[in-house]
């Protein structure tokens, strides 16, 4: 049995008289853990280099992190791991960059919404971005790629917006 409480904090941080009981909303969790929903791929780049993109072109990629923003609604682990892989068949803008990066770290946001734009859209407030069209050839996005020079885990903006998207109310 899972009994969920809030309980009281102090300024103090200890616990004070007050304990709530809460609801634990089941039907939405139910719907929520399924394998589906967007992710981020956080792409390393040690060095500067020119890579074709597909259809895209060619592109100069400065040395730094590329933060590539996808979704899945059907099979979101396997999809990760197959970006994960170095040699596979290119089929989206994407596969061209991860096969010539030096680091790949994978970030899923499961849902049941598809929400691949709104991350884009936040994204573009706190980073440089990619190529204009870049995984965005199925919607209005100008790109799905973006570019930091520091780690992304280590921006305090790249945090909120992760939490933003990650830890969303019912």
């Amino acid at each position: 049995m899972i009994l969920p409480v809030a309980i009281e904090w102090k300024s103090d941080l200890s616990i004070g008289q007050e304990v709530k009981i809460l609801e634990i909303p089941w039907d939405y969790l139910r719907q929520e853990i399924k394998d589906r929903g967007s992710y981020l791929l956080v792409l390393q780049l040690e060095r500067e280099r020119r890579i074709e993109i597909g259809r895209l072109g060619k592109f100069w990629f400065q040395k730094g992190y590329y933060i590539y923003v996808g979704s899945a609604m059907n099979s979101l682990r396997a999809r990760i791991e197959r970006h994960r892989q170095k040699r596979k068949k290119k089929h989206w803008h994407i596969d061209y960059l991860t096969q010539e990066s030096d680091g790949f770290l994978s970030i899923p946001i499961r849902s049941s919404q598809r929400h691949e734009c709104e991350i884009a859209e936040a994204l573009s407030s706190i980073m440089k971005s990619g190529p204009p069209g870049f995984g965005s050839s199925d919607c209005h996005c100008l790109t799905h790629l973006f570019r930091s020079e520091k780690h992304p885990l280590q921006i305090e903006a790249f945090h909120d917006v992760l939490q933003r998207f990650r830890m969303r109310h019912p």
